[in-house]
């Protein structure tokens, strides 16, 4: 036992059990204080056992439903704990909830979406999407097939499945969504623009484990989603406004993160010219895509890695000198581009790229010989 309360409690309790008996308000009454201190000054986990003794007797006593505020709180106090702690408990409020409210009830699909959430925090991919596709079916029974919350519960489902890499399963959940939100919302809406962005983005990833020719096919389809989806953005909010910005931004980074700096150069020098517009030409929004593009050139030998690499030490230096330091502030809050002096690795990047682009030159000139 770790609890440094428990021990004290406990006589307490024994002494309750023998006046009371042991199947009594008196005692649950104790256990239930015993683990909201522990929740309180503890490990919300360490008090498990007594929370199952607690729930246990009040169960007996009064029914399933008086067990609920107890399994709640505690859910609560120990939302940071690793989920097979947690599982019993939400498994236990799942099935008194199902007996309470019926099979088709809000509260149900509700619960199967905290018990999903739970399960692929912790790996368990297919108990998730099982509870993530019990929650959709009681939620087309409530609010009817097409509708926005049946759209966000599949929504919910992709982007579980793309958290835990099941590429194939996240394309198929973003094929239905959009699908929902083309008949719920239209088919040039905002929601259906963001869902043809999420699904560029799986595609992408998804080339990564695929053959040489599937892989070129998705990539072709990702450029092809985004492009719909960025082009519907920038008639809702305007070619050079954040919103375009951070779906670039996103796009980028999945491009780059496959190793695919084709697809994304065009994408960077569209954001460098929009950003260069918005935040000026010396601006720290432009450090980070100055080094993709340095790096990409640099790997691919192009004869614009130089002048890239130049601007991009120039602007360094120019917020790193000692002599004259600029101070932009409200650059740093620019979307997507937090702490963009350090936090992205901007000098390794550029220190890569000219590694690589002096490699190339003397492989030039050993050729030239």
């Amino acid at each position: 036992m770790t609890s440094f309360y428990a021990p004290r409690h406990l006589e307490h309790i024994a002494g309750l059990e023998k006046r009371f008996g042991p199947v009594s308000d008196e005692v649950a009454t104790a256990l239930r204080s015993l683990v909201r201190v522990i929740c309180q000054y503890e490990d919300p986990v360490d008090a498990a056992p007594f929370l199952e003794r607690c729930v246990s007797i009040v169960e007996s006593l009064h029914g399933p439903r008086s067990v609920l505020p107890d399994l709640d709180k505690w859910i609560g106090h120990a939302g940071g704990a690793d989920f097979e702690h947690i599982e019993p408990f939400q498994l236990r409020r799942l099935a008194i909830k199902t007996e309470i409210y019926g099979e088709d009830s809000r509260e149900v699909a509700e619960e199967c979406e905290s018990l999903g959430r739970g399960y692929a925090s912790s790996g368990g991919y297919a108990k998730a999407r099982v509870l993530l596709e019990r929650s959709i079916s009681i939620k087309e029974k409530i609010h009817g097939a097409h509708s926005a919350e049946v759209a966000a519960a599949v929504d919910l489902l992709a982007e579980t499945s793309a958290r835990l890499k099941k590429w194939a399963d996240a394309k198929a959940d973003l094929e239905r969504s959009l699908s929902l939100k083309q008949k719920i919302f239209g088919k040039r809406s905002e929601e259906v623009a963001r869902c043809l962005l999420a699904t560029a983005i799986v595609l992408a990833n998804a080339s990564t484990r695929q053959r040489s020719g599937s892989s070129r096919e998705s990539i072709d389809l990702a450029v092809a989603a985004f492009k719909r989806g960025l082009g519907m953005l920038e008639k809702r909010f305007g070619p050079d406004s954040l919103e375009v910005q951070v779906a670039l931004e996103e796009m980028i980074r999945a491009f780059v993160d496959c190793r695919r700096f084709r697809a994304a150069e065009p994408l960077l020098q569209r954001l460098l010219s929009i950003c260069e517009r918005t935040y000026g030409e010396d601006a720290a929004a432009l450090l980070w895509i100055l080094a993709e593009l340095a790096v990409g050139y640099a790997d691919a030998g192009s004869d614009a890695t130089e002048p890239v690499l130049e601007r991009g030490f120039e602007l360094l230096q120019n917020f790193l000198g000692a002599r004259s330091p600029i101070f932009r502030h409200e650059i740093m809050d620019y979307a997507g581009n937090k702490s963009v002096l350090y936090g992205e690795g901007v000098l390794e990047k550029l220190v890569q790229a000219s590694e690589t682009f002096r490699r190339n030159l003397r492989k030039r000139w050993s050729a030239s010989r």
